[in-house]
């Protein structure tokens, strides 16, 4: 299989245009360019009855995901799937990284192919997103342009005016996640900055989601262990940042 799980590799450079900048890496846990192909199949979670250990890609609500000409490439589910489903059909392609520890640095680069646009008007129209921890972090794309979650995504901690994602375009992006705070980068454009208390959540691997009834792509996936303390000039890159209001978007979910 194409995928490695690197535990003893200390780090020696990211790529200079796209470095942490709140935490230090420590090792890379985890790496997979996608160099063979191969078909990828969902696992049934711990708690199910024979279930396997947890893989570490695993497409969700049936979407449809393989790996060929050096991507991993991304679908919705098939017709059936969906008319024997009265929620979570699994209309546009998902996917769940779960080789993450509590803490840790991602980075990776992804691409919508096609599919529907956005209705931000009909509820059942869901954004393409990216989540760290499910329903815990999440950036996710409206009218309105990118906004990082918090509050089972009933919070706005931060956003990007105008921010918003191109079919065909290649994005590349490295998120910092430790405790109750969460850093993300896109290469070339803006940064999210949240620090909440429903960060400090168990549910912590990272799902990519693409457009209704369309199509992606994923590449160059690596992931860090992180050590303790701040990057030497974290303090400064927040002074840095301008001023965020935090939005509530919608009720919270009663705990």
């Amino acid at each position: 299989m194409r995928f490695a799980l690197i535990a003893l590799i200390p780090l020696t450079t990211l790529a200079a245009d796209l470095k942490p900048m709140m935490v230090e890496t420590d090792m890379v846990i985890f790496a997979d360019n996608f160099s063979q192909s191969r078909e990828l199949k969902a696992t049934a979670g711990s708690a199910a009855k024979n279930a396997t250990a947890p893989q570490p890609w695993n497409p969700n609500q049936g979407t449809r995901w393989t790996v060929a000409e050096g991507v991993l490439k991304g679908q919705a589910s098939t017709p059936e799937y969906q008319s024997s489903h009265d929620t979570h059909k699994g209309v546009h392609p998902r996917i769940v990284l779960n080789a993450t520890p509590a803490e840790y640095v991602v980075k990776f680069s992804f691409r919508l192919i096609d599919g529907k646009p956005f209705d931000a008007a009909n509820r059942k129209s869901v954004s393409p997103f990216l989540e760290f921890g499910h329903h815990i972090s999440r950036i996710s794309w409206g009218a309105a342009g990118a906004m990082l979650l918090a509050d089972a995504d009933s919070l706005q901690v931060d956003a990007a005016k105008d921010f918003k994602l191109e079919t065909g375009k290649w994005y590349t992006v490295l998120t910092e996640r430790r405790a109750d705070e969460i850093y993300v980068q896109f290469q070339d454009g803006p940064s999210f900055y949240g620090k909440h208390d429903s960060y400090k959540s168990e549910p912590h691997a990272v799902m990519i989601a693409g457009l209704e009834a369309g199509h992606m792509e994923i590449d160059d996936v690596t992931v860090w262990s992180i050590k303790g303390g701040d990057q030497p000039t974290w303090s400064a890159t927040q002074k840095a940042r301008p001023a965020t209001k935090e939005v509530r978007i919608k009720e919270a979910k009663a705990k």
